[in-house]
């Protein structure tokens, strides 16, 4: 990665014919203003050699009568350790605010609620489960430690389009993912239409679900 700094003034400018020389030992641009107070002539050529130094450039960009702009540019490594370890501390970090947490299955298939236990009380998240959504519906209204609904879209009694309708009545800000096994594009609109907050495809990857569950309760 390279940055570049700039410094920038108003003063006199510098002749293009000058603008390399500047650069040198006692070299100065030819100034015409005599009340100008005259340097060394060795600032920019300490200035030079610091920079190239440290492996980067500096030059001048100027325009006689309207002022100058130095640039110089300096290489910076970072160190992908430092950064994989921030990471592991942001993941480690997401993943203990997950624990206590309340998530509510709704899922007719026995099967498909066991897979999502099993992944969830890994966490140490708690879990619910409802049948249908009639009893998705019910168990949001009574239990408010609920922190967010995976809510399957094809339960029978309800279906989870008429239940998360009903939820989001009297809990707008319950996150409600849905999960159905048809990927359509059509099937994702349908859901957010019926006010769902998300969308994820059976069959679920375990890593795609923890991914959408802690961004709703993470943030």
């Amino acid at each position: 990665m390279i940055l570049e700094f700039y410094v920038k003034d108003t003063g006199i400018g510098i002749p293009k014919d000058r603008q390399e020389a500047i650069f040198e030992r006692f070299v100065q641009a030819d100034i015409e203003d005599k009340l100008a107070w005259q340097g060394s002539g060795l600032g920019l050529s300490i200035s030079k050699a610091f920079v190239e130094m440290l492996g980067g450039r500096i030059w001048v960009e100027s325009e006689v009568g309207k002022g100058s702009t130095f640039y110089f540019t300096l290489p910076i490594k970072i160190k992908k350790d430092k950064v994989d370890d921030i990471e592991t501390v942001t993941k480690k970090d997401r993943k203990k605010a997950l624990v206590n947490k309340t998530i509510l299955i709704a899922e007719d298939d026995v099967t498909s609620f066991e897979y999502l236990d099993k992944i969830l009380s890994t966490l140490g998240i708690n879990t619910l489960w409802a049948e249908n959504g009639s009893k998705a519906v019910i168990q949001c209204r009574e239990n408010p430690l609920i922190d967010l609904v995976l809510m399957d879209m094809n339960m029978p009694v309800m279906n989870g389009y008429e239940a998360t309708r009903e939820i989001k009545k009297y809990r707008p800000d319950l996150p409600i993912i849905a999960q159905t096994a048809y990927a359509m594009g059509g099937d994702m609109k349908k859901t957010i239409e019926a006010g769902c907050d998300d969308y994820i495809a059976k069959p679920i990857k375990h890593d795609d679900l923890l991914e959408k569950i802690e961004s709703w309760i993470c943030g």
